[in-house]
């Protein structure tokens, strides 16, 4: 029988690529069955829902930063008496602002340690009513002021779910510790310059393709207990790999050789141009990808 690249499952063809590095004790697992596909939501939100979501950003409460360490939630405090309604508002302008990446402009360090480089590719933002509880969740011992049994913050927003940049969500939280849902990564929202940039989503339907097959390879490498990541970030037509099995050189060049033949078609019909191969804890090297010869 023809064995092609068209008639490997993804977990024969990551099996192959662990083969590539040649890593002890790389096992196979039963694949396990793919969950039922959610329904679909509207590509983009509209113009009409965006200019409220706008004007709810504009009319956002003042704050200021409390605490912030990477790998750790920030903590923001405002006013005691700050309403239900303008924690709402406070969580659309936060969104805005990590969405077009300006996390500077709201005071933001790097949020989160990515494969030994400081980033913000994901991070979590917690506000509190006042700043009496806003260091719980940086207590390691002793007392805590507020007590232990609830977090006392009142408001969530975070980002960079499951390796996803599009995927954040916000909640508004009651004194019962319930959160209600502000908004979440399956409404279709954009900043007015993802907007300008693509009106109609397809941009971000390719992006989210991208993301969903740098996160399927990197699960299949998980299960054959190797350690090695898949991720899509800017530019988003470059597969980054990172490895700790890449700071040999040998090996690097076995897993690019067989990625090309094994994953070539694949790569290139979600338009990826280059793959980024990254010794862990250093300076990766882009390969370009000749998608001439894909099928």
């Amino acid at each position: 029988m023809k064995m092609g690249v068209d008639v490997m499952t993804n977990g024969v063809r990551v099996s192959l690529l662990c083969g590539a590095m040649a890593l002890a004790g790389c096992k196979s697992k039963p694949v396990e069955q793919a969950p039922a596909p959610a329904p679909k939501k509207p590509a983009v939100m509209d113009a009409a829902a965006r200019a409220k979501a706008a004007a709810a950003a504009a009319a956002h409460p003042a704050f200021k930063i409390f605490k912030q360490k990477i790998d750790m939630p920030v903590v923001i405090v405002v006013a005691e008496k700050t309403t239900d309604e303008q924690l709402k508002n406070l969580l659309w302008f936060l969104r805005g602002k990590v969405r077009d990446d300006k996390f500077k402009e709201l005071g933001l360090q790097p949020t989160a340690d990515q494969f030994d480089t400081p980033g913000y590719s994901s991070g979590r933002i917690d506000v509190y009513r006042g700043a009496k509880c806003a260091n719980e969740v940086f207590i390691t011992s002793g007392p805590d002021p507020c007590g232990s049994t609830v977090s006392h913050r009142s408001a969530n927003y975070h980002w960079g779910d499951g390796g996803n940049r599009h995927a954040d969500g916000g909640s508004v939280i009651g004194q019962d510790g319930k959160d209600t849902l502000v908004f979440d990564a399956g409404d279709g929202w954009q900043s007015d310059a993802e907007a300008a940039k693509d009106p109609d989503g397809s941009v971000k339907k390719l992006d989210q393709a991208r993301i969903r097959y740098a996160q399927e390879q990197t699960a299949e490498m998980l299960k054959k207990q190797y350690d090695t990541r898949f991720y899509v970030d800017e530019p988003d037509d470059v597969l980054n790999v990172v490895s700790r099995q890449f700071l040999v050189e040998a090996t690097m060049n076995s897993f690019l050789t067989q990625f090309k033949v094994l994953e070539l078609d694949h790569a290139c019909a979600l338009h990826f141009t280059g793959i980024n191969l990254i010794p862990r804890g250093q300076k990766g090297h882009v390969y370009p990808l000749d998608c001439s010869a894909a099928k």
